[in-house]
């Protein structure tokens, strides 16, 4: 640990060595005892902050499935054989072959937790990020559509969500020129306290416009673009999928809802369709509620904490798909090229 370390007061790997015995808010996070004793088990240490934090967001509910995924696995264990499916399981979004050299993607994922807790962002949101994975894809987002469940239409908690969710859907889609084609709503007693808010996104590309969650090769260059890091930080995820609704704690999770801008993602559709159609990404991963904690290269003492939306990928092997990026990136900015001209690039 440097001495500029601890002036600063951060948790660093040395500092978690030395101190193995120091609180952390485990349970705050969302992570069971059990669950912490793992943590420091796999790092022969306490976790710093930063590791603790991701280790939520990865270990949640919302990212890892670990009540789920052993039933959710069977979908594509037990799919029949088909050579109309061009991505499916493990990837952003599904891809289908629908001839002519066309293909829809198309995604469905629920905001069950955030629309309870903040109904107008949580909803929002839910949009948000459902359109990005189609995104990610490679494809233009066309369409949404969503599919709501609530308790019963006269609940006092139902008055409370519904006209947030809807509010918060229909905006969304709207600032990004989406049109909501369809959907379906529902009212039953068992949804009480418990509504289900999930969004869908439709995009359409050709074949060879796919893209994949993976970049071979030595040397890709790593970015990292998206909205500013807002107050729920990287743990949103870890503290909203929880097991379960209610409880006096609910409205302290307000600030963990993450806070939608349309316009800033209507940007980067733009921007990520105009950088695939110039052959300038190997690979694309939307980073969705982990953040950064999905980022593979950031090291245990990350700082600052921060937040990210894609990870883009660019190889080295395509070295004039490198230099066209450090070309654009330059665009604008007289000093930087005169630089480049003086260095001969």
């Amino acid at each position: 640990m440097t001495r500029q370390d601890a002036l600063l007061g951060l948790d660093t790997v040395a500092r978690a060595a030395a101190t193995p015995q120091r609180p952390q808010p485990h349970a705050e996070l969302g992570l069971t005892d059990a669950e912490y004793e793992r943590i420091r088990g796999i790092l022969g240490r306490r976790p710093t902050d930063a590791e603790l934090a991701i280790y939520s967001v990865m270990w949640s509910e919302h990212c890892s499935y670990k009540s789920s995924r052993a039933h959710l696995r069977q979908f594509a264990e037990k799919a029949p054989p088909t050579d109309a499916l061009l991505a499916g399981m493990g990837q952003n979004a599904g891809v289908v072959d629908i001839g002519q050299g066309y293909a829809v993607t198309f995604k469905i994922e629920s905001h069950n937790h955030p629309s309870y807790v903040e109904p107008f962002q949580g909803a929002a949101t839910g949009v948000g990020g459902i359109v990005r994975d189609i995104l990610a894809m490679g494809a233009r987002p066309v369409a949404v559509m969503d599919a709501l469940r609530f308790g019963p239409a006269d609940a006092p908690d139902t008055r409370r969500v519904l006209p947030g969710v809807v509010g918060g859907i229909s905006f969304y889609g709207n600032c990004l020129g989406l049109p909501n084609i369809g959907g379906e709503l529902a009212f039953d007693p068992c949804y009480a306290g418990n509504p289900l808010v999930n969004a869908l996104c439709v995009g359409v590309m050709r074949h060879e416009d796919l893209k994949l969650a993976a970049a071979s090769g030595p040397g890709n260059k790593v970015v990292l673009l998206g909205s500013r890091t807002g107050p729920d930080g990287i743990g949103g995820a870890s503290v909203l999928a929880s097991a379960s609704f209610g409880g006096a704690g609910e409205g302290a999770k307000r600030p963990s809802v993450q806070v939608g801008d349309p316009f800033m993602e209507k940007l980067l559709v733009e921007c990520c369709l105009q950088l695939y159609a110039a052959g300038l990404v190997v690979g694309v991963q939307d980073l969705g509620a982990a953040r950064a904690g999905r980022h593979p290269a950031l090291p245990g003492d990350l700082r600052p904490l921060g937040s990210a939306c894609h990870r883009h990928r660019r190889g080295h092997r395509h070295r004039q798909a490198r230099d066209d990026l450090a070309r654009r990136a330059d665009r604008g900015h007289p000093a930087r090229q005169r630089r480049r001209r003086r260095a001969g690039l």
